[in-house]
């Protein structure tokens, strides 16, 4: 992949798709990009000539939605990677990068590596989502397989970072900074989140992975990552830790409680993969989160 090379980016407008086309510009490089993709009719269209492509404009959120709309997180995922990945092999696609989530990986109480993969149940609360993902490394494997693709499915730990959705369909730690910011604006005693605060979550700066996508689709060891390949980010945090650090940051001084009874999701979510070489610390990450969210979305502008 050289500055001439034709890059497309999917996803754009996203938290993921949108750091990947600024680092590629910054770096150089040209990148077009496209609109949401769920049939091949639609791939097809966005994907033209493009050597290179990275699909970061999946369908996803936390258990919230994983609880209240398992059918269109499931269907959306299919229809997205299907017509993707057929479009990038009719149109001749040199490369492709798509990013799985860590949900795919079975309950362990243990970090997971890519050997992990179908070895155990999933966790119960986003079992639809997983599956659908699950599809899309397989059928990435098969392509790769019989047409000799170079299709690969990166999966990280939950990414973060300015233009996260900060709803509470959104990831935990964008979620949780909303509600605590929330909390301090109204002057709120307390705040209540769901489970114990012990599970562990593992967390990657959306800056981070960007750089890494970028430099693995560059890299001449490419064939040999395929079909899934882990990305990582620090060692996981117990939730309550994370809380914590988020109020520090957010200036909240209110107490937190966790209720014991809502829906956790799995004990441990900890992904052994590549990690950057110089990586952002998570309170700092939060720090760069929350001074996007305190410009764009705190004064009650949606982007």
């Amino acid at each position: 992949m050289d500055k001439s090379s034709r890059i497309l980016v999917l996803g754009h407008r996203g938290l993921l798709g949108g750091a990947i086309h600024l680092k590629l510009a910054q770096m150089g490089y040209a990148p077009r990009t496209g609109s949401r993709v769920q049939t091949l009719s639609q791939a097809l269209g966005n994907i033209g000539d493009a050597e290179y492509v990275f699909l970061a404009g999946g369908i996803g959120g936390g258990i919230a939605k994983n609880l209240r709309q398992p059918a269109e997180l499931c269907l959306g995922t299919m229809r997205m990677l299907s017509a993707v990945l057929a479009g990038a092999w009719e149109r001749k696609v040199a490369r492709l990068i798509w990013f799985a989530c860590a949900c795919v990986y079975p309950v362990l109480d243990r970090p997971v590596t890519e050997a992990d993969l179908w070895t155990g149940p999933l966790e119960p609360t986003s079992r639809a989502f997983a599956a659908a993902n699950l599809a899309g490394i397989e059928l990435t494997r098969a392509y790769n397989q019989q047409h000799g693709t170079e299709y690969l499915a990166l999966c990280p730990p939950t990414v973060y970072g300015p233009a996260d959705d900060f709803s509470e369909d959104g990831h935990v730690l964008a979620a949780m900074i909303r509600k605590l910011h929330d909390a301090k604006v109204t002057g709120a005693h307390e705040v209540t989140f769901w489970g114990s605060g012990c599970q562990r979550r593992q967390f990657l700066y959306v800056e981070d992975l960007a750089g890494m996508a970028i430099e693995i689709m560059q890299s001449p060891t490419f064939a040999q990552c395929l079909p899934l390949m882990n990305v990582a980010g620090e060692s996981a945090y117990p939730l309550a830790e994370v809380a914590q650090i988020i109020a520090e940051v957010v200036g909240y001084a209110g107490r937190i409680r966790w209720d014991g009874v809502g829906p956790e999701g799995a004990p441990v979510k900890e992904i052994v993969g590549w990690r950057p070489m110089i990586g952002t610390p998570l309170r700092d990450g939060v720090k760069r989160a929350y001074e996007w969210y305190q410009v764009n979305m705190a004064n009650g502008v949606e982007m």
